[in-house]
């Protein structure tokens, strides 16, 4: 069985109207699901993401019985225009943003062609969710990778899962194309002798669950 993992990253934006807002946020996975879902939802603050190798919002439509659609298509079984509909219902009841807020924000959509977890079709169907709401959309589709994320210099194999970390070694730094794209295509990319002067910070995910789930992952 396949070990679903995601991670969340949240940007603070210090470039003047790219985006619109200090807050776009980017995952991996499960992590993609959770990017869609906010930054449909929460529109008014957040403002560009990062949708990699993960299932449209809504997919499973509040049923666990759709949940392996979701990885594994047909992505045909997958009603698009209701989970259109069904966050253009939230935004009328005042529960989501309004989704005028989506027009002309950045949105880059990865998925390798070779993912045996979240098919590629699945994950293409992102696309047109947020092209429905006039997003600016960025895919990659055709790199020949496996399910993970993909870097210039570290990882496993490319093609293969690293079921360890799920960090493949694509020669493409992935991380620098979602930000190129979300911040106006204008950044440096970063060469092997740029310090890395960031900071990570950890969290305990278990004290923000309630109740805690035993079939979360926490990676």
């Amino acid at each position: 069985m396949w070990t679903i993992f995601f991670t969340i990253i949240l940007f603070g934006s210090r470039i003047e109207g790219v985006p619109r807002t200090d807050v776009t946020v980017s995952g991996l996975s499960s992590g993609a699901a959770m990017t869609a879902q906010l930054h449909l939802v929460y529109s008014s603050t957040i403002s560009g993401s990062g949708i990699l190798a993960g299932p449209p919002y809504y997919c499973a439509r509040g049923n666990s019985k759709n949940v392996d659609e979701c990885l594994y298509g047909p992505e045909k079984s997958i009603p698009v225009e209701e989970l259109i509909s069904q966050l253009q219902s939230y935004a009328s009841a005042g529960t989501a943003d309004p989704t005028s807020n989506i027009k002309n924000d950045p949105v880059y959509i990865f998925t390798g062609k070779y993912d045996p977890v979240v098919f590629p079709d699945v994950v293409k169907l992102n696309a047109k969710v947020f092209l429905s709401f006039g997003a600016n959309i960025k895919p990659n589709y055709e790199m020949h990778a496996t399910h993970g994320y993909a870097t210039e210099n570290f990882g496993g194999s490319c093609e293969i899962p690293d079921l360890k970390y799920f960090i493949n070694n694509c020669s493409f730094n992935l991380a620098y194309d979602v930000l190129n794209h979300i911040f106006g295509g204008n950044l440096t990319k970063p060469g092997q002798s740029v310090p890395l002067t960031g900071q990570f910070i950890t969290f305990d995910q278990p004290a923000l669950m309630s109740p805690e789930s035993g079939g979360v992952s926490k990676d």
